[in-house]
């Protein structure tokens, strides 16, 4: 049967199996241990009452309560900080006990993926926001060597794992930073090809004409401008830009006219748009008399094929077999979408 003794002179009290073992154990206790256990277990109630807690007053990455960095950083003794800081100090004792322990690797690869960043053209606060550092910490490990400003060699694992995890691309580019303009100037033309008009395109990206016009002409454009086209390219290379007034049946048309002459791809001519080789027309690995049957007979139906993406051939076959119907020349130029001199000339030859 269990039971518990408790000492007349300093309180120690012990639960035992049975009251011989407690006869026999309990006498041995150390009443001026148990006295001084007593006395440093009130002195650790009494610190952890006065413990003075700091909020973190670092803007951008904030320091949370409980961990080893609002410690360090903010000087926070609270008794979620300290019991962080006093767990890494052991964990970091017995790393070093068993030979295991190491704080600092090698800084070269970090300086090499800030390097390609830096060229890619993703700036040094953008580098920060993505890691969650300083920008002061970013910029001193991306500084070249110097003899008054030596580069840093080691650096924490935690902070190259940061570092390194930034990948270059688009999405993580500063917005102003300049990048290649093939795959937002290709975009640009097939849209153009499926009879979106400059002056549209121009509208739905809240820009200018005459910027929009450099885009398409410049080697390279800013990040933002690329993302954008990249999303308005999305949401309307699927769709038909709008017929319903004879303005903007005419500015179709004219985008249509403009592409063909230039030899913009549409859309689905393009297996990858940002970095796919220009795909060969089919007109030019054909006859100039070849006959595409399909093409007729859709253009015939008037099935949303016009005349200017028809052959040579094909167009004139197509407004011969429309003029021997009765078809006269205004309903041949509606129905194919282009103009009456056009279809007086093809039917002259």
């Amino acid at each position: 049967m269990r039971t518990t003794r408790t000492c007349s002179s300093c309180g120690y009290t012990a639960d035992y199996a049975s009251s011989p073992l407690a006869d026999a154990h309990h006498p041995r206790h150390s009443c001026a241990k148990h006295r001084l256990a007593v006395e440093r277990a009130a002195r650790r109630a009494d610190r952890a009452r006065t413990r003075m807690a700091r909020e973190c007053a670092h803007s951008g990455a904030p320091h949370v309560h409980g961990t080893r960095a609002a410690y360090v950083k903010d000087r926070c003794r609270c008794t979620e900080c300290t019991a962080a800081n006093t767990a890494a100090s052991r964990t970091a004792n017995r790393e070093r006990t068993y030979g295991r322990w190491q704080p600092f690797i090698d800084a070269g690869p970090v300086h090499d993926h800030l390097a390609l960043l830096r060229a890619s053209g993703i700036g040094v606060e953008r580098i920060a926001a993505l890691a969650g550092m300083s920008v002061s910490h970013i910029r001193e490990l991306a500084a070249p060597d110097r003899r008054d400003s030596p580069v840093t060699r080691r650096i924490r694992p935690s902070t190259a794992t940061r570092i390194l995890s930034i990948s270059v691309d688009h999405a993580e580019r500063a917005p102003h930073s300049l990048v290649d303009a093939t795959g937002a100037r290709r975009r640009l033309e097939a849209l153009i090809a499926i009879g979106w008009s400059p002056e549209l395109l121009a509208t739905e990206l809240a820009r200018r004409p005459s910027s929009l016009r450099r885009s398409m002409t410049s080697p390279s454009v800013t990040a933002r401008t690329a993302r954008d086209v990249a999303a308005l390219y999305e949401e309307l290379s699927g769709a038909s830009p709008p017929r319903n007034t004879v303005e903007q049946r005419g500015a179709a048309d004219g985008a249509r006219a403009h592409a063909a002459a230039n030899g913009w791809r549409p859309p689905l001519a393009w297996d990858d748009i940002d970095t796919a080789p220009v795909p060969q027309s089919a007109a030019a690995n054909s006859a100039p008399d070849d006959l595409d049957e399909i093409a007729i007979e859709r253009a015939l139906a008037g099935d949303g094929v016009v005349y200017d993406q028809l052959t040579p051939a094909e167009q004139h076959t197509v407004v011969t077999l429309l003029s021997a119907r009765g078809r006269s020349i205004r309903d041949i130029a509606a129905q194919l979408r282009t103009t009456k001199r056009t279809v007086s000339r093809r039917r002259a030859i």
